[in-house]
């Protein structure tokens, strides 16, 4: 089962966050890993914002960066980095807007009985 097919399938966003935190850590031991973006697979994971500037960070080098350069065996990587944090990224929203609109369980009143 590829990673994006296992993020679609994660009902919290801490398990997102373990599975992209595993994945930055993969990129740490890749050749092409010292070109990519300064933090990008740096740990800890520190939540939503946070993957989103990894996101962000990435799909500049792909679209304005050398990565966009056909040829450069960093390419190759780098799309495969933006499609997963951008996975990442969407499914931890999506679940935090599915938490958020989820009505809180009203309290139980006490009874007093006299």
């Amino acid at each position: 089962m590829h990673i994006l097919e296992v993020m679609r399938r994660l009902h919290h966003e801490s398990e997102v966050a373990f599975l992209l935190s595993a994945y930055a850590e993969t990129l740490q031991h890749l050749d092409g890993g010292s070109s990519l973006p300064k933090g990008v697979a740096t740990l800890p994971l520190r939540g939503v914002d946070d993957v989103r500037y990894r996101f962000e960070a990435l799909l500049d080098v792909e679209l304005n960066g050398n990565a966009a350069r056909s040829g450069n065996p960093v390419h190759a990587i780098v799309r495969e980095a933006v499609e997963i944090f951008g996975m990442g990224l969407t499914r931890m929203q999506s679940l935090a807007a599915a938490r958020q609109a989820v009505p809180a369980m009203p309290q139980p009143r006490a009874v007093l009985a006299f």
